[in-house]
């Protein structure tokens, strides 16, 4: 168990890196952060949203099965019960979290600040008088585009921790832990560049602030080990 900590302690300290930065230098986000490439970070996280989510939620796991070498019913039903846990019980721990620290998204304080509108008070109302809300101050505002528009009105809940790293930082984890590195090595680093730029597009999009990252990496490091623990006595690792 001591050298899968190790290894994968080095990847996390690799996840922790940029938001790590920006909390140091200071980094508010503004609707300035946003550039030509903000698109295709936004395409990108829609992966670790729903409904999106699932369809990742089902490639992964024959992934995982091909490069395990899994080919008995039995062992593939147990991956598949151990994975969906791991996600499940990930995002359930973060909307418990959620809802006891109550911390408000970038892009609530940013219509804070720009249209008066007190986030204490936003977050009082109801999901559907939010979406009016950002409807009524965002819609027409030359700053933020449409599809940036149209993805605040579906994400209108509290911001600690980051729900869509840590369901892409999960998988990356049961990635670099379950897999032999060096028989997968492309598939891991994929999957840890790809969470890895989930995370930046939490950030870039005004969805995040560098802590919830942070907390969503850290929890998701766990998650995995603890996954790597029962799927190890389960004899479910490749040799």
């Amino acid at each position: 168990m001591l050298p899968v900590i190790k290894k994968s302690f080095v990847t996390l300290v690799i996840f922790l890196i940029v938001p790590t930065f920006l909390i140091v230098i200071g980094w508010q986000w503004q609707p300035e952060a946003l550039n030509s490439s903000s698109q295709y970070l936004f395409w990108l996280t829609q992966m670790a949203g729903m409904p999106w989510a699932l369809l990742t939620c089902v490639i992964l796991p024959l992934v995982f099965a091909f490069c395990l070498r899994i080919t008995s019913l039995r062992k593939f039903i147990i991956l598949l019960i151990i994975l969906a846990l791991s996600v499940l019980v990930g995002q359930g721990i973060k909307s418990v979290v959620k809802n006891y620290t109550a911390e408000s998204r970038p892009f609530v304080l940013w219509i804070e600040k720009s249209y008066q509108v007190d986030d204490d008070y936003f977050y009082s109302l109801p999901r559907d008088e939010r979406q009016q809300i950002i409807k009524q101050y965002v819609y027409l505002s030359p700053k933020i585009p449409n599809w940036l528009y149209q993805h605040w009105r579906n994400e209108t809940g509290y911001t600690f921790p980051s729900g869509h790293t840590l369901f892409a930082a999960t998988w990356a984890f049961l990635a670099l832990i379950f897999l032999n590195f060096k028989r997968h090595r492309i598939i891991i680093i994929l999957m840890i560049m790809w969470a890895i730029l989930i995370e930046i597009s939490r950030l870039a999009l005004g969805m995040h602030h560098p802590i919830d990252v942070i907390s969503g990496s850290i929890l998701a490091w766990l998650i995995a080990l603890l996954t790597y623990y029962c799927a190890a006595k389960l004899h479910l690792l490749e040799e």
